[in-house]
């Protein structure tokens, strides 16, 4: 195995290697795909969890790292967290002929309609109902959800909650994470406590909070999908980005304690004037390198008024806010 490959692939739990997918361009940096490694003794199979955007970097890498760890393409399963590009976006060009790919059946269905324009439209009409700026075309000229996304309908084998496969001497339990996005899928390993979190719970970054199509109070699910998890035995949690937290229930309490910061935050924002989300987005702290809102990214204005709306969405559920609609667009207050 040459030195860029060592680099890429560490085994992260006993026949579970990690691989570092690069996300060129994008503030995330690395995708962690993991090579579940088949045994004789349970069909030989490997699982291959999540894969990377649709772009050559990405194939490369990943393709590299599944020759060097002997994993056949035709005896390789995928199974992907959820809707996101950087999990999900290589997946048709990673299977092979006899190759099943799982998914939950409620990101499943929004893969394959993020297919066409249809949803993009839809989805910038949710946008624009929250105060989102029509530019005059749809976002997904700008959203890596389309550019490096599948461009082909998957024929999906759909996961429910509770499902439970075997690989490599793993068995594994599906749990329905919703939140980050409507059909969120970890995978649990009790007798070995070993969770795939993907981007339900992330190290030393958050998790993107932010509507959906058929999801308009995501913080809500997402917050009750923290609860789920919590009460798992978890010695070890394998995440979709960056480093593995060393305390997994202290890292929930982190990620609960910054959302409740998040709220409390807004509150105080609105105690000005009546806003829209993207308006209060413009106001918030954000931890990244621009000064001003102005000079954000599109790409990362869009996200940034997702979380907004997520957030204003939960205290108008929760009665601490009010909302309006005004010439179609929703305000928020405090009186």
């Amino acid at each position: 195995m040459n030195q860029n490959l060592k680099e890429t692939i560490h085994e992260a739990a006993a026949g579970v290697y990690r691989i570092l997918v690069p996300l060129p361009k994008n503030p995330l940096r690395f995708l962690n795909a993991y090579l579940i490694r088949g045994d004789a003794a349970h069909g030989g199979r490997n699982l291959l969890i999540d894969t990377g955007f649709n772009r050559p970097e990405c194939e490369t890498v990943l393709r590299g790292a599944l020759k060097a760890l002997n994993a056949d393409p035709g005896g390789t399963d995928i199974f992907v967290t959820h809707l996101h590009s950087d999990h999900c976006g290589l997946m048709k060009k990673m299977a092979s002929a006899g190759s099943r790919i799982y998914c939950s059946k409620a990101d499943g269905d929004l893969i394959n309609y993020a297919t066409t324009p249809a949803y993009w439209e839809e989805l910038d009409g949710i946008y624009a109902h929250y105060g989102y700026p029509s530019r005059g075309k749809t976002n997904m000229e700008n959203h890596p959800g389309w550019e490096y996304n599948v461009r082909e309908k998957v024929n999906f084998i759909p996961v429910d909650e509770g499902q439970t496969m075997e690989y490599g001497g793993y068995t594994l339990r599906s749990v329905w994470t919703p939140g980050h996005t409507p059909g969120h899928m970890c995978l649990y390993d009790g007798s070995k406590q070993l969770l795939f979190c993907a981007d339900h719970v992330l190290d030393d970054i958050t998790p993107n909070i932010t509507v959906e199509v058929g999801m308009d109070n995501p913080l809500r699910l997402y917050l009750d999908s923290l609860g789920k998890v919590e009460t798992l035995d978890v010695r070890t949690a394998l995440t979709g980005h960056r480093r593995s937290p060393d305390s997994f229930r202290k890292r929930i309490a982190e990620l609960r304690a910054h959302h409740i910061a998040r709220l409390e935050e807004l509150i105080g924002i609105l105690g000005t004037r009546a806003m829209n989300a993207y308006e209060a987005a413009a106001a918030m702290h954000w931890d990244v390198s621009f000064d001003r809102w102005e000079d954000f990214p599109l790409s990362q204005k869009w996200f940034a008024a997702g979380e907004a709306i997520a957030h204003l969405q939960y205290l108008y559920g929760e009665g601490r806010i009010n909302r309006f609609e005004s010439e179609g667009v929703y305000f928020y207050s405090r009186d």
